[in-house]
Formats: structure tokens, sequence, C-alpha cells
């Protein structure tokens, strides 16, 4: 990061979303480097003596005044109650997307409000950016490590605020040089997966909380002619793509050598769409609700051979040639040109992607 790449006096304060992990760590210090007056704000989601204690460890050593903000009923209603409840729904839920917006980027620009400052950072891979004169995220250097598509529902006005240390940087250079040099932290002290399972995987964590309807075994049918194929071990456990937990017909087993894919859920019988069919998995429509744009969706629609749809953040995503419509019920409809969406679901964000720049997204709703 560079001094001339943000204008400011010396000394300006710059308010840091702090973990005590790497990444926060390394941010501060090179906001330090660069003639900030890092503080810092540690957002106790969890309700976490341990957390909240290697936070504290860790802005002591480096000489940063920490707060810590108990947020954890709020994280508990926006983000762990809706992601169960869109589960329970059938639907796949991405509860970092949710947080960024309602939980992270919010209290800490409200925060950093109470305490008179203007800038806000945080240790996010990607990069901000001007594009037809709004601010927007901007895809991190490091690619395999780009977290821009959790950020598409931050609302411009915390985008602008925001300063990203890291964004330039790869997570190997993080952790293999600055984070030694910087923090002296031990290179495998990083956050994983879904932060409110614990030392549970997802699936373990969906089976102690849905509901037991959600999890009762159930019929998985095919895609084409309804027939039940086998069967499956509770429809909140599944999403588009899997593999994993359908046990299939000896019949029906491996047609044509292909493995079985769920294609979607079926909540009101209790069944699970199953197909060996690459076809049954591609779609070139889908619509959105919830959605926001940076600028008007006419404006960026003059940019359809441009524009890039992202549907998961990692994976087989379609290439540039989105176009998109808004109907008469609000919803946005997006249709793809060149390439088709892999294994879309209802509750998962889609992403606008223009010169590697978020310029909107929304939830999808249908298929």
């Amino acid at each position: 990061m560079s001094k001339e790449r943000y204008e400011m006096a010396p000394g300006t304060e710059v308010l840091v979303a702090w973990s005590g992990g790497i990444d926060s760590a390394t941010a501060a210090e090179l906001l330090r480097e660069a003639g900030y007056r890092p503080r810092a704000l540690f957002l106790d989601m969890l309700d976490a003596a341990p957390a909240r204690e290697r936070a504290r460890e860790m802005a002591e050593r480096m000489g940063i005044p920490l707060m810590i903000e108990p947020c954890h009923e709020l994280f508990r209603r926006e983000i762990i109650d809706y992601t169960l409840a869109e589960h329970a729904a059938g639907r796949t839920p991405a509860p970092c997307s949710r947080c960024n917006p309602r939980i992270k980027w919010r209290l800490l620009a409200e925060t950093a409000d109470r305490m008179g400052i203007r800038h806000i950072a945080t240790g996010h891979y990607a990069r901000t950016a001007t594009l037809d004169g709004h601010v927007c995220f901007r895809r991190g250097a490091d690619a395999a490590k780009d977290q821009s598509y959790y950020l598409w529902d931050v609302p411009e006005e915390i985008v602008s605020r925001a300063i990203l240390p890291l964004g330039g940087y790869t997570k190997q250079a993080v952790k293999a040089g600055m984070a030694r040099r910087y923090t002296g932290l031990p290179t495998d002290r990083e956050s994983m997966g879904v932060c409110f399972t614990g030392d549970s995987n997802y699936e373990d964590f969906l089976r102690r909380h849905l509901p037991v309807g959600c999890l009762t075994s159930g019929e998985a049918v095919d895609w084409r002619t309804g027939a039940a194929v086998g069967r499956h071990e509770g429809y909140g456990l599944y999403t588009a793509g899997q593999k994993r937990g359908i046990s299939p017909i000896a019949s029906a087993l491996n047609k044509g050598g292909k493995p079985m894919r769920v294609v979607s859920l079926d909540p009101s019988r209790n069944r699970v769409v199953v197909s060996t069919e690459e076809e049954a998995l591609s779609r070139r429509t889908v619509w959105l609700t919830a959605w926001r744009t940076v600028v008007a969706p006419s404006m960026l629609s003059r940019y359809a051979d441009e524009l890039e749809i992202r549907v998961r953040g990692i994976g087989r995503n379609p290439q540039k040639g989105a176009r998109i419509t808004v109907e008469p019920d609000s919803r946005m409809r997006i249709d793809l040109s060149n390439d088709s969406v892999w294994a879309p679901m209802p509750g998962q964000p889609a992403v606008f992607y223009l010169n590697d720049c978020v310029v909107g997204g929304g939830i999808l709703d249908r298929i």
C-alpha cells in the first residue's frame, strides 16, 4: 500500500476490524507504516472468551488501542437464525455475504462515526476502485483468495470510506513474509470456513440445529421422470451440484458411469431431485430478489457483453455476457448469452462484475 493512494494528514486515525489473526494484524501494521494511526475494533459476534483474549493479546503486543463491541445477539438473529431458516426452506444461503453488510461493515462504520473517525479498514483480500464516478469493491490481486464476491451488498457510502491494505497482496505473501515481519504470528493462525460452526463442519452444525423435518430421510427422484432412484438423508443437508449423501437404488446406480448430482430440493414432499445429466444443472436464465446495483440496471445493460455474473465464490461460473431486465414484480431477470450458470440454488447471491469491479448483485429466487 502506498501513501499516495489515500490522501490524508499525517497521523490520521483509521478504525480496523480486528480478529487478532494474521490478516487484521498485518493490515493494521501496513496502515501504520503508511502513516495512519490505527485503532482496532473486535466484533464479539459469538460471545467467545478465547477470541476476545486473543484479540486483546495481539492488540497489546502491537500497541494498538482496542475496543470490543458485543454483538452476539444481533449476529444470532441476523445470520445464524437466517441461515437455518433458509436451509429449512430448501434454499442455500451464503452467511458471509449477509454478515458483511449487516454486521461487520455496518458496525465498523457506526463505531467509527461515534469515535469521529472517517477511515475504516479490514483485512479482506479485495480492493476498491472508481467506476463512472462510483466507488466499488474490486477483485483482490490473489484470485484464489479474492473476497469481493461476499461484499456485493455493502452500501457505497461505506465502500467510499474503506481502506483494504491486503488487496494488492497474495495470501502466501502475507503468511510467509509480512505476518512474521510485522507481528511474529505463527503462519497457521487464520479463520477457515463459516465462523459460527465452532470445531464442527458445516454439515454437522446443520444436523445439530435444523428442525427434525429437514433431517428426515426421503426419496431422491430423477429430474426427467420423477421416478425414485435413491434415498437422501434430509433435504436440509443438500444443495445443487452435490454428489455426496445420495444412496442410489441398485438398478439406478451410475447411469452411463456418471454420478447422480442434486439438481433441486422439494421440501413440501421431502424429496431431492437428482440427475446424471449435465444439462439438468445448467441454467441460462435466473431471477433475483433483494438486488442492488451501483448504477441503474439500464446502464449496466449497455455493458452486457462485458458484464460477468458470479453465482458461487469459487467453482464454475459463466463468462461475460449477462443481460439484465427488471420485471414488473421488481424481480431482476438475468439472461446469459454466452454461457450458463452451473448448479444455481435459490438463496445464493449472484454478483455482477464489470472490469473486475463489483457493480451489483442479488439473491437467486427462481431458477
